[in-house]
């Protein structure tokens, strides 16, 4: 009774404020849809909540404040704000502060709701701060000279929906089996009541219903989230783990599979197999699980950690390593194909006269792949030697004179790599991309391997494409961690930090100066 008595006010409130001076059908359309947003002020939403609640048709209403198009961002000079400020901040709004680089620690001293997330993200000389949900945030800013700023952000939203409408939606939603409308139901619960103990449960739900329509995205999201802010049991938490595992793989994130394994795997050495297994396939190259690999070869010495240790070795030119653990395994084509390169030409026909039929149609299919690379070698020696002598033309000839020929599908990829490292070596930058871009890094000679991500860094790093320069130095590092060439791209990553610092501090002159 009283919502209804209310709602009568807040109408004829409306109708009278608003229609008083309406003299035309336009401003008659414009009052209409003010009295419409002042209704969704008080009943959370579009002009449907008031009697229905919120349903599939006006919950997108609600949702424009939590997932627009692009967050804006709402930007402060630091040094400028004074201590105590209050800064007002929409949904949809981020803020950024502009000349942060003293900052020596953030405190979060209070905020309206425990479970609410802040979350910062610093670059250069700025600092950038997101809430996850409505409340007042009070965050301390201590600078290197021990001053201290307090400032109090206020997140609000223009509307605000009952939690009894979102909470049945999700229970709704979970039991028909609607993952999308449940998804954006646990968004606004957790946006407007971050403190709910529905959270929890709409969370399983969400996971539930994400991962049997195979949306891992959202699955990914879910158990991450789960598994670091929620109490679980460990029966529970380790199935939250492997289904978060396997959102990554089917995903495709590699880097972040690998990390996460490798991170498990130092707190809990149940996961090091695992680990092992997936560094294994990923062709992970990382000086940690090189130790795991020689640890479990000690052990147990199974063919597929002894190659993974050759293919190491191999890609080294450690080639006395790599003939140690290829000779254990029995990988007759890698003994063979090291031989070869070696120039070692008993041990060569001593193990192709030991070698069963099958094996030695093996050897001879990687004799021939040899003798194929051998000749490509040759062609490309001979355009290296014109590029040598500034004569391009005659080189590229050369290099698409071996692509037009009937060589395997791993040999055309080292063309490629040839071709990019010929274009950067001679300035020609565009053209160094093209060919970079052509090469399938799954099949390009492990000769080639490292080399690929270097040439890739160096290749963006000139072209000033420093965040995809970043990307291939910081694979580089990951992948081959004790090598020449990783630390060459560790020094770049410090000169492209350095260079995106110098351009915010120019970009923050330039727009004072203005």
């Amino acid at each position: 009774m009283k919502k209804l008595i209310l709602f009568i006010t807040i109408l004829l409130w409306v109708n009278i404020g608003s229609y008083g001076s309406v003299d035309n059908s336009e401003k008659i359309d414009e009052v209409n849809k003010k009295i419409i947003k002042e209704l969704s002020s008080f009943y959370g939403g579009y002009e449907k909540i008031y009697s229905n609640g919120i349903d599939k048709q006006n919950i997108n209403f609600l949702l424009g404040e939590l997932e627009p198009n692009g967050v804006k961002t709402v930007e402060y000079d630091f040094k400028t704000i004074p201590n105590g400020k209050e800064i007002d901040l929409a949904l949809d709004e981020k803020i950024e502060f502009k000349n942060i680089s003293d900052i020596k620690k953030l405190k979060i001293v209070g905020k309206t709701y425990k479970k609410s997330l802040v979350d910062f993200k610093k670059t250069g000389k700025d600092l950038s701060i997101a809430f996850s949900s409505i409340g007042e945030y009070k965050i301390s800013f201590t600078e290197t000279n021990q001053m201290t700023k307090e400032i109090i952000f206020k997140k609000s939203s223009k509307y605000q929906p009952f939690i009894e409408d979102i909470e049945n939606n999700i229970e709704d939603s979970y039991n028909e089996g609607d993952f999308n409308f449940l998804n954006e139901n646990l968004l606004l619960l957790e946006t407007f009541f971050p403190d709910s103990d529905g959270i929890e449960k709409g969370l399983f739900y969400a996971l539930e219903l994400n991962e049997k329509n195979k949306n891992y995205h959202m699955v990914r999201n879910i158990s991450k989230l789960l598994v670091s802010k929620y109490k679980l049991d460990d029966e529970k938490k380790e199935e939250i783990i492997k289904i978060y595992l396997n959102a990554l793989k089917e995903l495709g994130e590699t880097e972040e599979y690998l990390s996460f394994l490798e991170k498990l795997s130092t707190y809990d050495g149940k996961y090091e197999l695992e680990y092992l297994d997936a560094s294994i396939n990923y062709k992970n190259y990382s000086l940690g699980v090189i130790k795991l690999a020689e640890a479990k070869k000690s052990i147990e010495p199974t063919s597929k950690v002894l190659n993974y240790l050759g293919n190491y070795y191999y890609q080294l030119k450690d080639y006395n390593k790599a003939l140690i653990n290829y000779k254990t395994s029995r990988n007759l084509g890698k003994l063979a194909l090291i031989y070869l390169e070696i120039g070692d030409k008993s041990s060569y026909e001593a193990l192709k006269s030991g070698a069963t039929p099958k094996d030695l149609d093996e050897i001879k299919q990687i004799e021939t792949k040899y003798l194929d690379r051998k000749k490509l070698e040759k062609y490309i020696g001979t355009a290296e030697k014109y590029t040598s002598e500034g004569r391009l033309q005659e080189a590229e000839l050369y290099y698409k004179k071996s692509l037009k020929k009937d060589i395997p599908y791993e040999l055309k990829n080292n063309i490629y790599y040839k071709l990019a490292d010929l274009y950067y070596n001679l300035n020609e930058l565009e053209l160094a991309e093209k060919n970079l871009k052509s090469i399938d890094v799954k099949v390009l000679d492990n000769e080639f391997f490292g080399e690929y991500y270097y040439l890739g860094g160096m290749i963006y790093y000139n072209l000033e494409d420093y965040d995809e320069s970043s990307e291939y130095f910081s694979t580089l590092i990951k992948k081959f961690p004790n090598t020449t060439l990783s630390n060459r791209g560790r020094i770049y990553i410090l000169k492209i930090e350095k260079l995106n610092k110098n351009k915010l501090e120019k970009e923050v002159e330039n727009e004072s100066n203005s």
